[in-house]
């Protein structure tokens, strides 16, 4: 078998893929806000899909970029108070 093949082996039996819909909180750096347009400001609806490397009671980790059978280049852990849906894709 190649390399090729046995790297998607690896990730397909490993780890579910998911789509996580979620709440993500705001900062900013760009211009000065006053307190009255702060309050206006809103959580984003944010949606993150990934492999599910890891998770708990807390908090979930999806990982973007796999490199070979450990590395893992990108990754999101998400609080699991933020997470409103979650679905396994196929």
């Amino acid at each position: 078998m190649d390399e090729l093949a046995k790297f998607k082996g690896i990730v397909k039996c490993k780890y579910k893929v998911e789509e996580i819909v979620w709440l993500d909180a705001q900062s900013g750096f760009s211009i000065p806000l006053n307190i009255d347009e702060l309050r206006e400001e809103e959580p984003l609806w944010t949606k993150s899909v990934g492999y599910v490397l890891d998770e708990d009671k807390n908090r979930i980790i999806l990982g973007f970029m796999l490199f070979g059978r450990e590395g893992i280049k990108h990754w999101q852990l998400i609080p699991k108070g933020m997470i409103k849906e979650r679905r396994v894709l196929k």
